[in-house]
C-alpha cells in the first residue's frame, strides 16, 4: 500500500505538470484505490484497475460513498486493452514475483504517454527500468524517496519497514 505522504507527493506533482485535471488517469494494481482517490479529488477521471476483486469491492464502496467518478475495473494487466492520458501506479515491487514491476511498467508505457511509477530502489532495477523506458521512446526522470511500510504480508518481520524507492516520470519523446 502506498503511504499517504508519498501518494500525495506524486499526485500533486502530476497535477502541477497538467497530467491529472480533465485527464483519463489509470492506476494499474490500484488495490483499494488510494491513488485514484487523490486523482479524482484533483479533477482527473480515474480508472482503478486490479486483479484482486476483494480490494476492488472496498474501493468501489468508498468511491460510491464519496460520490466520486471513478471506474473500478477487475482485470489482469496482461490482457488490458485501454488508453489513458496518464498512468500513476505503485506496482508490485517484484520481490515476491520477480519481474512483476516490469510487467506493470511495460503495460503502463504501452497505454499512456505519461507514466509515474514507484519502484524499489536498487542499481540493477534502475538500469532495467531506464532501458525499458528508452526502448519504448520515453524520457526518464527519477527521484529517490524513503518508503515506510507497516507490516502487511505474513512474511513481513518488522512492524514498520523502511527502505528507498525510486519514483519515475516517463514522458513520451516526440
Amino acid at each position: 500500500m502506498t503511504p499517504s505522504y508519498l501518494a500525495s507527493e506524486i499526485i500533486w506533482a502530476a497535477y502541477l505538470r497538467g497530467d491529472i485535471e480533465n485527464k483519463v488517469v489509470a492506476d494499474l494494481g490500484c488495490g483499494t484505490g488510494k491513488l485514484c482517490y487523490g486523482i479524482s479529488i484533483l479533477g482527473g477521471y480515474c480508472l482503478c484497475i486490479d486483479i484482486d476483486i476483494e480490494s476492488l469491492k472496498i474501493a468501489k464502496e468508498f468511491f460510491e460513498e464519496k460520490e466520486l467518478n471513478v471506474d473500478v475495473i477487475n482485470a489482469d494487466i496482461n490482457y488490458l486493452q485501454i488508453k489513458a492520458d496518464t498512468v500513476i501506479q505503485n506496482p508490485p515491487f517484484g520481490v515476491v514475483n520477480k519481474g512483476a514491476d516490469l510487467l506493470f511498467l511495460s503495460k503502463a508505457l504501452d497505454i499512456s504517454k505519461t507514466v509515474y511509477s514507484i519502484h524499489k530502489s536498487n542499481e540493477k532495477s534502475r538500469e532495467l527500468i531506464y532501458r525499458l523506458g528508452n526502448k519504448k521512446g520515453f524520457n526518464v526522470t527519477i527521484l529517490t524517496q524513503k518508503f515506510k511500510m507497516n507490516a502487511y504480508y505474513p512474511w513481513h518481520k518488522k512492524r514498520i519497514h523502511e527502505f528507498l524507492v525510486d519514483i519515475y516520470l516517463f514522458s513520451k519523446s516526440n
